[in-house]
């Protein structure tokens, strides 16, 4: 398991809890649903200095809490529009002080078991972190709003509390074959895999609100583009010099994906077009696409072997969660916790 800075879920992701970037590609297993939130306090707005929990003696100011917000409205870059900023901030500060006072909990049981990181832990981990292709640990910190120091900080924090859940978990998520078995026999139509086809594109964008004169161009350019494929010039090297679309150009443009992800133009052309044709353009909200169908996969029950791995992967994950549950619980249910600003 990858240690993550401790943003928002960071600390339940540290537990053991399934949490992805909006950037990662879906798992065609079935995901573990997400912890049930427990009841959070509702803050007034406050001055920094004001004492917002005090665990076991130990005071928590709305200065933390506010620090911690910033890193995430930095880490979300500008997502949330400026007028919105403030309303976001207040519906998430009542998280951001349950998920400080979790971590103060969980570290408190981790100093109590004697659990310590080692700079060796700490590279290890580090060395482990997923990168987007093309990015740097350090470009990466630094987008979340972290220095180094910082996020050593935060990697260090959730390897500790990863070792606690590690420990106090230990052997407790195993299942039998039989639970194997009967999950895959109750859950056949959501193991199934779709009908799914791989395509390439090449987007030429249409600016919002482009004059006639700007769409013209844009299809030229686009049909430009297409005479060249049929010409025989390299798909993916001219789609990462041309695309305008991100999430795709530096893959040559390819994408695999079942009915009903893509916008309606774009599935219909990909699933309906003539295997390795370069198709004509396809005029989107996006733009205009030169799109070539690669494969086209029929929608298959999968044997209980193929998918038997990822369903272990589920369900220890899932008792994992239930777990790790049970112990915050316990862990809240002994501890002294005053929220003094709350309603």
């Amino acid at each position: 398991m990858h240690v993550r800075p401790m943003m928002m879920i960071a600390v339940l992701a540290a537990a053991g809890f399934t949490v992805r970037a909006a950037d990662e590609k879906k798992a065609e297993a079935p995901t573990v649903p997400p912890p049930a939130m427990p009841a959070l306090p509702v803050l007034k707005v406050v001055a920094p200095t004001t004492v917002v929990a005090i665990v076991n003696g130990v005071e928590l100011r709305q200065s933390e809490v506010n620090e911690r917000l910033d890193k995430v409205m930095k880490m979300l870059g500008g997502r949330i529009p400026a007028e919105k900023q403030g309303m976001f901030r207040a519906q998430v500060s009542g998280r951001v002080l349950d998920e400080l006072v979790m971590q103060m909990l969980l570290l408190a049981a981790a100093d109590k078991a004697k659990i310590e990181v080692t700079p060796d832990d700490l590279k290890k981990a580090i060395k482990d972190l997923p990168v987007p292709p093309g990015q740097t640990v350090e470009a990466t910190y630094e987008a979340q709003g972290l220095n180094k120091a910082e996020f050593e900080k935060e990697i260090s924090t959730g390897l500790k509390i990863q070792k606690l859940i590690e420990k106090e978990t230990g052997g407790t998520t195993k299942v039998t074959d039989e639970e194997l078995k009967k999950f895959f026999d109750e859950n056949k139509e959501r193991l199934a895999q779709p009908e799914t086809v791989t395509a390439r594109h090449i987007l030429v964008k249409i600016e919002q609100g482009a004059d006639d004169k700007a769409k013209a161009a844009a299809k030229d350019k686009a049909e430009g583009l297409r005479k060249q494929l049929q010409n025989g010039a390299d798909f993916a090297k001219l789609a990462k010099e041309n695309s305008d679309d991100p999430g795709s150009k530096e893959t040559g443009g390819e994408y695999t994906f079942p009915r009903g992800q893509m916008v309606p133009a774009f599935e219909n052309a990909a699933f309906t077009q003539t295997l390795k044709e370069i198709g004509p353009l396809v005029e989107t909200p996006f733009g205009f696409h030169i799109i070539q169908t690669l494969s086209k996969n029929a929608a298959k029950s999968p044997a209980f072997a193929e998918v038997k791995s990822d369903i272990v992967k589920y369900l220890e994950n899932k008792n994992k969660n239930e777990v790790v549950q049970k112990y915050i619980a316990a862990l809240k249910a002994k501890a002294d916790i005053k929220y003094p600003e709350a309603k």
